[in-house]
């Protein structure tokens, strides 16, 4: 009875979580405006620019090639058709759909905006799963999801018209299946899922590419066995589940980049052709774009330096609505700020401090290996971040200044599994051991109070700001 009655519990909660995931995305969904009014830039990024894309697949029946002036990015240059877009495809289809029954194009920006929703809906239940393999029935594996998808800046990107969902989707998708392998062993079951996720990434933002390496080295890592006192792989094993992944890989993704390489002169990327293209509608219509730092002859150091990079970065990964335009008060971020250090303060101290316990020789090496596996997955995770967190340095750099959390938060997951653990696992000193009983009250505290904080910002700060510009007025 009181096992049945644990798992209601749990199906509450977790209905509550997806619920009100989906309640709070959707006012955003509906609330947001679409198109740029220049006086308040209260649109999301560059929404427009990317909607042109599935509205000329709606219209044409085909992908675009990204020269076409149909989908060209307004003053800036060239189309994010010439890279990858799988959302686009879904978007374009769920338009179809609606069109049946309208053809008001605010409705069909509506629904295109519903295929993220979805997504996130579908991010929101590996999270939750994801949580409960780390986490078990602690308080923890309740906080990462929240932590994660009840974030602003994580509903708004699954509020709009954008890659980076799709992206991010990827990234847990990928992230739960590795987890299970690691926990039930490689199988069919587990390598098919993470293809599956593997070609949302790959067809979604080269930003989230960052967490592919750390994936395939994860992957090998899983076939090492200790025989004999020597490291063995089992390579047939594992070349009969890694050719499983690469061939779905390349069946659901591979197509995008022979067609690229065909229509662009072996381009297979796009990025060349995007370039090309942006330098020549610029020449057009005379529009001079101002160099990146590199370019400006800016040193790295110096760069690093530059006032509020690192400010913006956080501020716009936590809550920055529209074009980086809607944000609330420096204690607000603080707040976040404390959270996020002490989880992973004590993640460092565990770190540092860990001792391997004194159990009997069996069950001490079935608990060390399970343990070296966690340890080599949340490295994985940590490399993704690292890689991450260089791409957008080396963006931001090189190629275009942007200070915008969008592009780092594909590192989210890792930081915030990382945080949670923080939280649940570190040991405290003999002397405060009486305060282990607080461990679980305070959890639940910093849970309710991010969802306190998600709601003051969406229904205090942005709806607020929306109100004359909805989607559907």
């Amino acid at each position: 009875m009181d096992n049945k009655g644990k798992k209601v519990r749990e199906l509450i909660f977790f209905l509550l979580y997806i619920s009100g995931f989906v309640f709070l995305c959707s006012r955003l969904v509906i609330h947001q405006p679409a198109y740029i009014f220049w006086e308040t830039m209260l649109c999301p990024p560059d929404e427009m620019d990317r909607y042109l894309i599935p509205r000329f697949i709606f219209e044409h029946g085909r992908l675009p090639f990204g020269w076409e002036q149909e989908v060209g990015i307004s003053g800036y240059g060239g189309s994010y058709a010439y890279l990858p877009g799988l959302s686009y495809i879904f978007m374009a289809w769920a338009i179809k759909l609606a069109s049946f029954f309208t053809d008001l194009e605010s409705r069909y920006i509506f629904v295109a905006r519903m295929v993220n929703l979805l997504m996130g809906v579908v991010s929101a239940s590996f999270v939750w799963i994801l949580a409960k393999r780390l986490f078990k029935d602690r308080p923890a594996a309740k906080l990462l999801p929240v932590m994660f998808m009840y974030l602003p800046q994580m509903l708004f990107i699954f509020s709009y018209v954008n890659l980076d969902a799709c992206g991010i989707m990827s990234i847990v998708i990928m992230s739960y299946f590795l987890l299970a392998m690691g926990q039930d062993g490689v199988s069919f079951k587990n390598s098919f899922g993470f293809a599956v996720g593997a070609v949302c990434c790959i067809l979604s933002y080269y930003n989230c590419y960052a967490f592919l390496p750390g994936s395939a080295l994860y992957f090998i890592y899983l076939f090492i066995e200790k025989k004999d006192g020597k490291l063995t792989l089992k390579f047939k094993d594992m070349m009969k589940y890694g050719c499983f992944i690469l061939l779905l890989c390349f069946i659901g993704a591979g197509w995008w980049f022979i067609r690229s390489a065909a229509v662009n002169n072996g381009d297979f990327l796009g990025l060349a052709s995007l370039k090309a293209q942006q330098l020549k509608d610029r020449a057009r219509v005379g529009l001079v774009i101002e160099p990146a730092p590199m370019e400006k002859g800016v040193g790295f150091f110096e760069f690093l330096r530059t006032p509020g990079l690192f400010f913006w970065l956080f501020i716009s990964f936590v809550a920055d609505y529209g074009a980086t335009v809607l944000h609330v008060t420096k204690p607000y971020y603080m707040v976040y700020g404390l959270i996020f250090a002490a989880g992973l303060i004590a993640v460092l101290v565990m770190f540092i401090s860990s001792k391997v316990k004194k159990e009997p020789a069996a069950e001490k090496e079935a608990a060390a290996s399970a343990d070296k596996r966690l340890k080599a997955y949340t490295l994985m995770l940590l490399c993704g971040v690292v890689l991450n967190f260089g791409l957008w340095l080396f963006y931001a750099y090189a190629m275009d200044f942007q200070r915008q959390g969008r592009y780092v938060l594909p590192s989210a997951l890792a930081l915030f599994t990382c945080v949670c653990s923080g939280y649940d696992r570190i040991k405290l000193p003999e002397k405060f051991k009486k305060f282990e009983k607080f461990r679980s009250p305070v959890m639940i505290a910093i849970l309710a109070l991010l969802i306190i904080l998600c709601l003051y910002f969406i229904f205090m700060k942005a709806i607020p700001a929306y109100d004359d510009f909805t989607l559907l007025a």
